[in-house]
């Protein structure tokens, strides 16, 4: 199929230029001491000796509000005077510390560019202009959102690639941005966004100029290298929720303090209006009396695809949740009168901040002494409690179906090797995390799976019954078998647990190691 692009508009040289603009970005704070500057900034203090009076002034005014690059020399305009080259001198060591501003020719902003990282290094004197015929493409990994302040009028463009954030100040601008979407010239993403060419292209160059861009047609977009590996997904969830590629407040920020956390323990569900089952306790001597040494339990440690004839049994599973997932204890509240004071809980395994926002439910399809269905695992009081099927909503029988669905999803993960006999599906209660941390909470709670992954493997290895981890579940399908709201507690974790067969055991004699070949510099997996 041909298709015939529409030849873009030529650009006006009478049409006025879009202006550029600089000051400092937000929370930068500048102190003035005769010829020395003191910076502080969101990633630490500095003290510049030496400015200048005259300097130190015009750097103030970039404190102030936006200054037109011309205006200090900076830029098209007047020419360059001793303190606006000690300014530029400044300015190029610092340029994560600079806002560029894009603004139509009456001064009225279309875009800023924030720096969000040290690594910022657009130029303060400005950006090269895309040229005219080149056909440009929106990056894979840049997103639109709106910002979440109250009283918040404008959109930000984000990409884990770029060390800036664009903070879009006109729909027009969002137009242009969606239009490049399909590879375009900046004349005709323009056009049908209705801005003068020459915005058009100075967008686009300030787009390419901070990574927004794919690479390609004369425009270097900046893209890493190792950037087609990712996924958009998990670059976007790796670059936030690590510091050094955004300047969002993360760790212990209680930005909910001002709502009660989530309880440290749950209390009983509206659909667990029955008995529970306590499990029985182990008894500590005869647990140690019987365990291998950590080291036998880690040198055998195997996820098990094949089970034995005969199923695993409730007193099995009861050991196992006893020493993997217990509530151990509840910190009480050291100061109640603090408005960030909560109940820290204590498990076998370890967690940021002692949250304890995991929790475990059971999807039982063959155990010795427990009825198939659902439950959840009371931590707190090693009991069970059956989470019968709903008569409410959708046709009575839906629940079971979602929980059938679970144990095929289950056995396709498990590589469709061995029909499902207990899925341990692990939960996250994201309250108790996000109510104390920014930024990090949903990377910690995956933290806090891997950990109870490896207890639950080293415990199931010592107990001679057979672990394995799955890499993934169905959101829906859990909430729908477990009776969640999947935004308020959602599944983050699938692991099955079966019996072995008979006369098979996990007990490490040696250490299995490749250390010898890679010494001898010969290909893994060849002998010397």
């Amino acid at each position: 199929m041909t298709v015939n692009r529409p030849s873009p508009p030529d650009r006006d040289p009478r049409a006025p230029a879009p202006r550029r603009l600089l000051r400092l970005r937000p929370g930068v704070r500048i102190a003035v001491d005769g010829g020395d500057v003191e910076l502080d900034h969101p990633w630490g203090r500095h003290r510049v000796r030496g400015l200048g009076a005259g300097a130190a002034a015009l750097l103030a005014l970039l404190a102030a509000g936006d200054v037109d690059a011309g205006t200090l020399g900076l830029g098209p305009g007047p020419g360059s005077g001793p303190d606006a080259v000690r300014l530029m001198g400044l300015l190029e060591r610092f340029p994560w510390l600079v806002t560029a501003v894009l603004a139509d020719p009456e001064g009225r902003a279309l875009v800023d560019a924030v720096p969000i990282a040290r690594s910022a290094g657009l130029p303060a004197d400005g950006w090269a202009e895309a040229p005219a015929g080149a056909v440009v493409a929106l990056s894979r990994f840049a997103y639109l959102r709106r910002l979440p302040e109250p009283g918040s009028d404008a959109c930000v463009l984000e990409s884990p690639l770029s060390a800036h954030r664009l903070t879009v100040h006109q729909a027009a601008v969002g137009a242009f941005v969606a239009a490049l979407a399909t590879p375009r010239s900046p004349a005709e993403a323009a056009a049908s966004a209705g801005l003068p060419v020459a915005t058009g292209q100075a967008l686009a160059g300030l787009l390419a100029a901070t990574g927004f861009l794919e690479a390609g047609a004369g425009v270097d977009a900046g893209a890493g290298a190792g950037a087609g590996w990712w996924d958009f997904h998990d670059l976007v969830f790796h670059s936030r929720s690590r510091a050094g590629r955004h300047d969002y407040a993360g760790g212990e920020t209680y930005a909910r303090q001002g709502q009660a956390p989530p309880p440290a323990i749950p209390g009983r569900g509206p659909r667990e209006g029955g008995p529970g089952i306590d499990l029985p306790v182990p008894d500590w001597g005869q647990v140690v009396a019987r365990d291998l040494t950590l080291t036998e339990i880690l040198e055998g440690r195997e996820s098990v695809r094949s089970y034995g004839q005969a199923p695993v049994t409730v007193h099995q599973i009861g050991e196992l949740l006893y020493r993997a997932a217990r509530v151990r204890r509840v910190v009480p509240l050291v100061d109640s009168g603090s408005p960030t004071a909560y109940e820290a809980v204590d498990r076998p395994y370890p967690a940021g901040g002692a949250a304890g926002e995991l929790e475990v439910y059971l999807a039982v399809a063959n155990c010795d002494g427990l009825e198939p269905g659902v439950y959840r695992y009371d931590a707190a009081a090693h009991r069970l409690r059956p989470r019968p099927w709903s008569d409410a909503g959708g046709g009575g029988r839906g629940d079971e179906a979602a929980f059938r669905e679970l144990l095929a999803s289950a056995w396709r993960g498990a590589g469709r090797m061995v029909e499902p006999q207990v899925l341990i599906i692990v939960t996250s209660r994201f309250g108790r995390l996000s109510w104390k941390y920014s930024q990090i909470a949903y990377a910690l709670t995956l933290k806090h799976v891997g950990a109870l992954y490896q207890t639950l493997y080293l415990v199931a290895t010592a107990m001679g019954i057979g672990p394995c981890g799955l890499g993934s579940g169905d959101v829906d399908l859990a909430a729908r078998a477990l009776g969640l709201d999947w935004t308020e507690e959602s599944s983050v974790g699938e692991f099955l647990i079966g019996s072995r067969p008979p006369g098979e055991t996990a007990v490490g004699s040696g250490f299995t190691d490749l250390v010898a070949e890679s010494r001898g510099g010969c290909p893994l997996g060849e002998s010397p």
